[in-house]
């Protein structure tokens, strides 16, 4: 396989980074029309000719399933952490990929009599084979899409509790949090335990199962304090729960920005 027509649309073409930088690099046939371009493909090698259709057909199978899936990236508010993310998983898998289009573009060759020169339509092996490719990638993006959507509205809901914490009116001025492991203490400048005068305002199916974070932030929410001091005991915690602790302190200073002060002594 050292000669190939490759049968492209002029869609395709603009777009597929891995074609336009071989025609770059050579002075191949080129015919066009209307909708299609027919490129004469010759490569000493034929490894380098086949390794070459892979990795077009790789790339244009993440077009094929991006163009068919334009609604849902309409939905996000930065497409462009999207693609880059998409792009990346792709890269990531990219051996695994290879095998499929190599395991079919030798399954197609063989079928032609191993003919010295044959073409390879990329839209129709899109739109009628493919199969485990197309899947494939349908589950990549599926996957960075739910990925994306789930951070837009984490966004979304930080960007409300700012609101709150900005215009709601502060029930205290001082409020004193200790981060242990798996749970908190939270006491005001008399010690009263603020935590207990919380839960005891609430029926106990509502608390039960809740989260340590989700409650510390809740409490947070509705006392509205001026000044929170912040004390993480991390030499209590291994590495994977100090990681924890620091995505929460992350997001306590997103929402009360500077009314937050943190140390590591009592």
């Amino acid at each position: 396989m050292q000669r190939v027509y490759l049968d492209i649309t002029a869609e395709q073409l603009v777009h597929n980074r891995v074609l336009q930088w071989y025609l770059t690099k050579s002075d191949q046939e080129h015919n066009v029309n209307e909708k299609y371009h027919r490129i004469y493909l010759q490569n000493d090698s034929s490894d380098n000719i086949k390794h070459l259709l892979v990795q077009m057909t790789i790339e244009e199978s993440v077009h094929w399933v991006l163009k068919r899936r334009k609604y849902l990236i309409s939905q996000l508010i930065e497409p462009e952490q999207f693609y880059l993310q998409l792009w990346e998983r792709v890269q990531y898998i990219q051996p695994q990929l290879e095998l499929f289009v190599q395991h079919d573009i030798d399954m197609f060759y063989n079928r032609h009599h191993r003919a010295a020169l044959f073409s390879w339509n990329m839209e129709g092996y899109l739109l009628f084979a493919a199969k485990k490719l197309k899947w494939t990638v349908e589950t990549i993006m599926q996957d960075v899409y739910q990925s994306c959507r789930e951070e837009q509205e984490r966004e979304e809901f930080i960007a409300l509790l700012q609101f709150c914490a900005a215009t709601q009116q502060s029930l205290l001025d001082d409020v004193y949090v200790t981060l242990e492991k798996e749970r908190f203490t939270m006491v005001d400048v008399w010690g009263n335990d603020l935590q207990q005068i919380y839960l005891e305002t609430l029926p106990a199916e509502e608390y039960r199962d809740v989260q340590m974070h989700d409650l510390l932030l809740s409490i947070l929410m509705t006392m509205m304090p001026k000044n929170i001091h912040l004390f993480a005991a991390e030499e209590l915690l291994n590495a994977e729960e100090q990681l924890e602790q620091q995505k929460l302190l992350e997001l306590l200073r997103k929402i009360f920005g500077d009314r937050i002060s943190v140390s590591d002594n009592v």
